[in-house]
């Protein structure tokens, strides 16, 4: 399957960690990220500016078990997961669309990753990507015009 995954760092040395997160996703499957990286504003207007991009990531693992393994590899560069919502991060990593796939999904936490909660949750395609320059600009850049109902 093949699914979309923003990366953004607006934390210590952003574009290596960006790179770093795409040596990560490469443990995943086939990678392929796009060729516009680009500087963004905190949105919460607070914290330091982002780097962001995006790369198509073809992966046999099941959403759930994705997801986990995204929010593992953000926490392995770093980050902090202590309650505190849009706190500067070295990575973050969103699933936005996944090919052939949307809906809800929730299921109870890994043991790994409880410090997220009880429960994780996905929504696809993810609810505010159309509205995110910082996620449709690159994947533009990858495939011309993005459509959020399949990759």
């Amino acid at each position: 399957m093949r699914v979309l995954v923003a990366l953004g760092s607006n934390l210590g040395d952003r574009r290596a960690n960006l790179e770093a997160g795409l040596e990560l996703l490469r443990e995943l499957g086939p990678l392929t990220p796009s060729p516009l990286v680009m500087e963004t504003p905190d949105e919460s207007g607070t914290g330091p500016a982002y780097v962001n991009t995006v790369a198509l990531l073809e992966s046999k693992l099941p959403l759930p078990e994705l997801l986990e393994e995204l929010l593992r590899r953000e926490i392995r560069l770093g980050r902090q997961r202590d309650g505190v919502r849009n706190a500067p991060r070295p990575l973050d990593l969103d699933l936005i669309a996944a090919e052939g796939l949307s809906g809800h999904w929730h299921w109870p936490s890994p043991q790994d990753l409880a410090c997220l909660g009880p429960e994780l949750t996905l929504d696809l395609p993810h609810p505010r990507a159309k509205g995110r320059a910082f996620v449709m600009e690159p994947w533009e850049a990858m495939v011309g015009r993005p459509t959020l109902e399949g990759l």
